[in-house]
């Protein structure tokens, strides 16, 4: 039984690693020129214009690969998106990938487990995002995290993976705080596309602020998310 139990951890350990760690490192010495190179990103929707009947199918994949591996940059996928088909396209293309994406992530740390998870990601931190996801205010704590810029993302899925939150509401949860974010991308593209450039340069205007106004309230955001676990925990003591 000891032996079955400890091959099993193995297998999934290296299933995980092949995921997070494998991919990365094949794609990065592969692609460099592609997903990995700032010029080429920028030409995607060109590239994809001469493949238009496969480029929804594509960049959808891309979204799903960006938020499994999440070293690729979302940004020029739902640029390329709202290019080609437009905002509702666009917008459309991004979530399906994220929802899928998000959904093998979350669903991988459940099967794969505590103990391979925390061998290839920093405990504290995953123990950290696990006790807070499992306070009663999780789900707004999980918008929060996808809303807000400059929070790390990277280990919300997998940490939600191994707390009590429901698949459903997560998913619901962290598509609507992702939403703003791929929307400002989406607009972009769409802006681009129709050569509107006072939009493109109003919207960057305000994306700049945003980002700067994140920056600065960056730690009393955190210190938000802390206060509103420390809540829960006296709310149950009481």
């Amino acid at each position: 039984m000891e032996k079955t139990k400890r091959t099993s951890a193995i297998i999934r350990l290296l299933i995980l690693a092949s995921l997070i760690v494998g991919v990365p490192v094949f794609l990065y010495f592969n692609c460099r020129e592609t997903l990995f190179n700032t010029e080429w990103l920028r030409g995607l929707p060109q590239l994809l214009m001469h493949y238009k009947g496969y480029a929804a199918a594509i960049l959808i994949g891309l979204q799903i690969l960006q938020v499994i591996v999440c070293i690729i940059p979302g940004q020029p996928i739902q640029f390329a998106g709202s290019y080609l088909f437009g905002i509702t396209g666009g917008y459309l293309i991004s979530i399906i990938g994220a929802v899928i994406g998000a959904s093998i992530t979350f669903y991988l740390s459940r099967v794969l487990g505590y103990d391979a998870v925390t061998i290839l990601f920093d405990k504290d931190k995953i123990e950290d995002y696990r006790r807070k996801l499992d306070s009663g205010r999780g789900l707004m704590l999980v918008f929060l995290i996808y809303l807000i810029p400059g929070i790390p993302k990277d280990l919300t899925a997998y940490a939600a993976g191994l707390s009590k939150i429901r698949f459903r509401p997560f998913l619901l949860v962290s598509s609507a705080g992702r939403s703003p974010g791929m929307l400002g991308s989406i607009l972009m593209g769409y802006f681009f596309n129709r050569k509107n450039y006072f939009a493109i340069a109003v919207l960057a205007i305000l994306t700049v602020i945003m980002l700067v106004v994140f920056y600065i309230k960056r730690k009393d955001m955190t210190a938000l998310l802390d206060d509103l676990e420390n809540r829960d925990k006296e709310k149950h003591q009481h």
